[in-house]
């Protein structure tokens, strides 16, 4: 239970916005938040797509009823950094953010948006499978080089222990 100033209990109605007086200020809280690099982050709202860079103080507000496509694509230097864009019904593209590598987050993501929007439309039209196999690639590679640097230690450990062995018998 929470006081007001004068020891008078709140109404939980209060506390959840469901009765909102005039002078009362309500903050929306994101659907899902993907954040990337360093202070970026991408803001999903039940009416908006928000992504804001905290370092460059910019922040990118679009409404989803007038997204008519997303459009992720690899970066171009570096194909793990994603680029995600937006086509608008006004024939407009948008570059919404650059240099995305939290994947795991943003696939997650992708329900919520497709829920909230229906008729959306995703480029690549498997945007969450070539996520997911984005990311089984990638700890694939991660435990094979793992493997391969355990096997190079295991390797000369041996390799050690048998001129050692052959040292001290000779």
């Amino acid at each position: 239970m929470l006081y007001n100033l004068n020891g008078e209990i709140r109404k939980h109605e209060k506390l959840l916005g469901l009765h909102m007086s005039n002078n009362d200020i309500v903050k929306k809280y994101p659907i899902s938040v993907v954040r990337f690099g360093m202070g970026k982050e991408i803001q999903l709202y039940t009416d908006e797509l928000v992504v804001t860079d905290q370092d460059e103080d910019q922040e990118t507000r679009v409404q989803l009823d007038v997204i008519k496509r997303l459009i992720l694509v690899p970066g171009d230097p570096t194909p793990s950094k994603l680029v995600l864009m937006a086509d608008l019904y006004d024939d407009t593209t948008i570059i919404l953010a650059e240099g995305m590598s939290n994947a795991r987050d943003f696939r997650a993501m992708l329900p919520h948006i497709i829920e909230l929007c229906p008729d959306l439309q995703l480029d690549p039209l498997d945007m969450g499978e070539q996520l997911r196999q984005a990311l089984n690639n990638r700890r694939a590679w991660a435990l094979t080089c793992y493997g391969a640097i355990l096997l190079v230690c295991l390797s000369l450990c041996a390799l050690y222990f048998i001129v050692a062995y052959l040292g001290a018998h000779h």
